[in-house]
């Protein structure tokens, strides 16, 4: 028995919803993967408290400490131990059911380690009053000590968690992603549904994979100076070139932005891999599997520069062609998404749909993700980013890519959720799930951004100042929709059932979405 499924046995409520069937010989596929969705859960129910509490400190005027508080929390738990973990498990189950690999040794286990535990400690020192935002915005770490608004250890501690996060996105992900797909013996025992590179789904993986290991580098080499000098271990004056401000902040965006490229990447692939399971006629093909390669080519090179439009209104600022250059590649990203959503809706128009909860989702999910691209481009235009950059607008927009993307990955999960536990889930809660969400995600996001196109401040801590509570009280509306419809998600896994023994097999469920 593997570790991680001595640890699910071990666990209350959660152990039953992603309990590891032993029988059917896919535990080493399994196992880690499903420790980690139910650990990507536990945040979510805190993130999702958390992200309810903030408009309600609004309405009731509590102190502003505990917004900041709040805002920060939440932001950190949705978008790295739920967002990214959560497509860690899923993906690496179906990496694993695809090229017929196990889930097991010391890398799993480092993953599971380190990003929990760095989300841990960076939680520890947000409660002990560590309160930037979630885009770092150095050096306002360390000015916010030099002011007195947290204490030195809370620093160290946060950029500690922020470390070992860091590690686990850019280093040892990429590199299980890398080691299974192109290394290592294929086992017919763990291989579902054969897949090799020239798949939309797989390709997808890789590349993703690469695009975090690669663009990931110069802000894993900047922090690591910065948090061993923060130690004592190195004097700051032996490191001036990476404290300076424009040294940090281009790494950062460097890969912050490409973090979500690459996530939206994974999301697109699995896709193009979950959808072909679902057509009416059996063909289990997308309408052209060259269009949806071409797709992922153009969004990877088009990412590769477009987070320059970032900095048109942060310090440091830079010539003015950059600028223009990272709104170009931006609106480029955009002929990548349109392609995809051709190739999605030509397939479907194609071959008919199977409707089902998870691969209805699955859509909703790439809807919703399709809204956000949109509202991206219009942020990254130069003139407009001047307008909306620091407004809910931009907020609109972080929480909007991180829900979609999320969504995304529930649904695939939901397809998945049979051979991952030899469990069933009830269709007809499924429905409410997705019905539920959708509205209550599609609500606050066009909220969010009506309250930026209006001039609502982001990272404020007075909505009711310029009459902007009536969209923190649409925003807590559709939060609750949001929360119903993930209270009904949780249900449904805790009322799975047992499927037969005679009709469960891998050859009698779809293979992983690939």
């Amino acid at each position: 028995m593997l570790a991680a499924t001595k640890i699910l046995r071990g666990t209350p409520l959660f152990g039953r919803m992603f309990g590891i069937d032993q029988n059917d010989g896919l535990e080493e596929i399994n196992s880690w993967p499903n420790l980690m969705i139910v650990t990507s859960f536990v945040w979510l129910a805190v993130a999702g408290l958390i992200g309810l509490s903030m408009p309600l400190i609004q309405r009731f005027e509590l102190d502003s400490d505990l917004y900041y508080l709040a805002l920060t929390a939440h932001g950190a738990a949705l978008a790295f131990p739920f967002g990214f973990q959560l497509m860690v498990g899923v993906g690496l189950h179906r990496n694993g059911g695809c090229s017929g690999k196990a889930v097991t040794g010391t890398l799993p286990a480092l993953i599971y380690i380190f990003m929990n535990v760095g989300s841990a400690l960076l939680t520890v020192a947000i409660l002990m009053g560590f309160s930037v935002s979630l885009v770092v915005m150095y050096p306002l770490p360390v000015v916010g000590v030099e002011t007195g608004q947290w204490s030195y250890s809370s620093l160290v501690l946060g950029f500690t968690g922020i470390g070992l996060v860091l590690i686990m996105m850019i280093l040892l992900y990429p590199i299980q992603v890398l080691k299974m797909s192109f290394f290592g013996k294929e086992r017919d025992d763990l291989t579902l549904n054969k897949r090799t590179l020239d798949d939309p789904g797989m390709l997808g993986m890789v590349v993703a994979a690469l695009v975090l290991l690669v663009f990931g580098m110069p802000l894993l080499i900047v922090a690591s100076y910065v948090l061993v000098s923060l130690y004592g271990i190195i004097p700051f004056e032996a490191i001036t070139f990476f404290l300076e401000p424009v040294i940090f902040q281009f790494a950062f965006f460097v890969f912050a932005h490409n973090l979500m490229e690459a996530m939206a990447i994974m999301v697109i692939s699995a896709v193009y891999g979950t959808l072909p399971l679902y057509l009416a006629d059996g063909t289990r093909e997308l309408y052209s599997k060259k269009l949806a390669n071409l797709a992922i080519w153009i969004l990877l090179i088009t990412s590769f520069s477009s987070f320059l439009h970032h900095f048109i209104t942060l310090f440091p600022n830079m010539p003015s062609a950059l600028a223009y250059h990272g709104h170009i590649m931006s609106w480029g990203t955009g002929i990548g998404s349109a392609l995809s959503i051709f190739t999605i809706l030509a397939t479907i128009w194609k071959h008919g749909l199977r409707m089902n909860p998870g691969v209805l989702t699955v859509l909703m999910g790439f809807a919703l993700y399709v809204l956000d691209g949109s509202s991206a481009i219009v942020t990254s235009n130069v003139a407009w980013s001047f307008q909306l950059h620091g407004t809910m607008w931009q907020s609109g927009h972080t929480m909007t890519v991180l829900i979609s993307m999320s969504m995304l990955w529930m649904g695939v999960l939901y397809h998945h959720y049979p051979v991952m536990t030899g469990r069933k889930l009830d269709d007809t809660l499924g429905y409410w799930w997705v019905g539920l969400f959708t509205v209550g995600a599609a609500g606050a996001a066009l909220v969010m951004l009506a309250g930026g196109a209006a001039g609502m401040p982001r990272r404020h801590a007075d909505w009711a100042q310029d009459g902007w509570m009536i969209y923190g009280d649409w925003t807590l509306f559709f939060g609750f929709v949001m929360a119903a419809g993930l209270f009904v998600y949780a249900l449904n896994l805790f009322k799975s059932r047992w499927i037969d023994d005679t009709a469960f097999s891998p050859s009698a469920q779809p293979g992983p979405a690939e």
